[in-house]
């Protein structure tokens, strides 16, 4: 196989490619229904859902069932990536991800297949466990596989195949719109099994994390792994130099050769806790952005309150999309240039500002202007978020997880995201039918309240190595200092200092 030949950066960019392909899956699952809702063929082999053709309390009940349907896929997969908890650590990172890929089958079938409201509901939740462990698993994997000058670049493709797999959908379903029966929203239910497989034929073939494999004691199989991440023999100073970083960084965070301490709340010198808080309330907020709301709700959006045409609606989410995927190809060129803190501050003040002004806009709709505005303000938000607040959040939670529970804050990072994201799916119908245009207003705040944590908790971490990172935390006294720390830290502190303090401290503990 010629992956097996592959090594240095170029070892580097199939990983994070072929984990990319996993987000692609889950951008497309996420958005899919958003296309047929208000497809007659679909309405009729799930009427419970149909908002369109009911009025009064029977509409107000269909919203709620409908709410259900698009958000228990966000349910599973926020199962999912609870499950990472326990399989993350003894399966490791590909094959994590083949189990996800055979899950991520199953449910695209039980959903192309389906027949009644029950099946697609099993459908969707049991797709969603499978992308779930993917979210759980990629960005922590693609992490520790690249080099600290490119990681943000090989993590934050991930947001391009998935901000594409949303644009792709919201395509497929506008070329479906003019079929007729029931194959206008199966096929577009069944194409992810054709991205899955590519999944599950290539991962066989990526190498183990060599963080994953020294965690495990496994230093001879680390060796010969990072040596192909560098291109390097295996003899090579730098390789025996990069896995004696990492063993320096574990022992000292475990506290000791040989005991694996992996408590998540500790606070001890390591700052456990503090980390996996930061970690998982950077999905929160992207979630508590809305951005949600305009990605599986504009058909319906276009459609029903801003009057457009089923046509016009489907062309203008599609467009919507493909802003979304050039944000997050933005990004690309930025994170590792101008950095993580500035990315993410300017998305969530972004979207203070796009969730106001829709929310004044579409106070009044009886100017056609403002409706027109509203548009553009839509898509200002879907090409601005992803900049900073897309796969960024998972990167970082990622990036500032110490070795001992990398696979918990990953884990942890990707359930605060779909629990969130959940929560906001279930509760848009409701509250769009209940409050309209003032249920903006409650994402133009929390939107302000995240830049405000950002700016005060979260500390620059471009250009540092994971172990680099570790320092920041390590170096500090309260939650406020990381930001502090990280300004002030020389770059590359931890290389010789970290390796020489861990050797005297080992030989402290032999002699004892």
């Amino acid at each position: 196989m010629g992956i097996l030949n592959v090594q240095g950066e170029s070892l580097q960019r199939v990983i994070a490619v072929l984990g990319s392909v996993a987000f692609l899956v889950q951008g497309y699952n996420q958005s899919v229904m958003n296309g047929f809702t208000t497809l007659p063929s679909f309405l009729a082999a799930i009427p419970q859902v149909d908002t369109v053709n009911t009025t009064g309390a029977q509409e107000a009940h269909n919203s709620t069932i409908l709410g259900l349907v698009v958000a228990i896929f966000e349910l599973g997969s926020a199962i999912g990536a609870l499950s990472c908890l326990f399989i993350g650590d003894r399966l490791g990172r590909p094959k994590s991800m083949l189990v996800a890929g055979a899950i991520c089958t199953v449910g695209v079938t039980i959903q192309a297949s389906t027949y009644s409201l029950a099946q697609i509901l099993v459908g969707r939740i049991v797709t969603g466990v499978g992308i779930g462990i993917y979210t759980g698993t990629v960005p922590m994997y693609v992490s520790e596989m690249s080099n600290s000058e490119k990681r943000g670049q090989l993590v934050l493709v991930e947001g391009v195949f998935a901000l594409s797999g949303l644009a792709i959908a919201s395509w497929v379903n506008f070329g479906m719109y003019y079929t007729t029966g029931s194959v206008s929203w199966r096929f577009p239910l069944a194409l992810p099994l054709v991205f899955i497989a590519v999944i599950l034929s290539l991962t066989p073939w990526l190498p183990e994390s060599p963080r994953y494999l020294i965690k495990k004691g496994r230093v001879e199989e680390a060796t010969a792994i990072m040596a192909r991440l560098m291109a390097l023999s295996e003899n090579d100073t730098e390789v025996a130099k990069e896995i004696a970083l990492i063993q320096a960084a574990l022992n000292r965070d475990v506290g000791q050769p040989g005991k694996d301490s992996a408590n998540p709340f500790s606070m001890d010198k390591n700052r456990h806790l503090h980390r996996l808080v930061i970690a998982a309330s950077g999905t929160m907020f992207t979630q508590m952005t809305g951005i949600n709301v305009i990605a599986g709700y504009s058909t319906s959006i276009f459609e029903e309150t801003l009057n457009y045409s089923g046509s016009d609606a489907r062309i203008f989410s599609a467009c919507l999309q493909v802003a979304l995927a050039l944000g997050a190809l933005t990004a690309i060129f930025l994170v590792d240039r101008v950095g993580r803190r500035p990315l993410m501050l300017f998305s969530t003040g972004s979207m203070v500002l796009a969730q106001a002004a829709v929310s004044g806009l579409t106070s009044d709709l009886s100017k056609p202007a403002n409706g027109k505005a509203a548009v553009f303000f839509y898509f200002f938000a879907m090409y601005c978020l992803p900049i900073g607040m897309f796969i960024m959040p998972f990167m970082y939670g990622s990036e500032i997880a110490p070795l001992s529970i990398r696979h918990i804050v990953a884990a942890a990072t990707a359930i605060s995201s779909w629990l969130f994201n959940f929560m906001v799916a279930e509760v848009t119908p409701i509250a769009r039918d209940n409050i309209g245009w003032k249920y903006d207003i409650v994402y133009a705040a929390t939107s302000a309240a995240g830049c405000v944590v950002i700016y005060l908790f979260y500390p620059e971490t471009r250009g540092r190595t994971l172990e680099e990172i570790d320092e920041i935390f390590i170096q500090s006294n309260s939650i406020f200092d990381p930001v502090r720390v990280a300004k002030k830290l020389p770059m590359g502190f931890t290389t010789s200092d970290s390796i020489d303090a861990y050797a005297k401290e080992a030989s402290s503990s032999e002699v004892a």
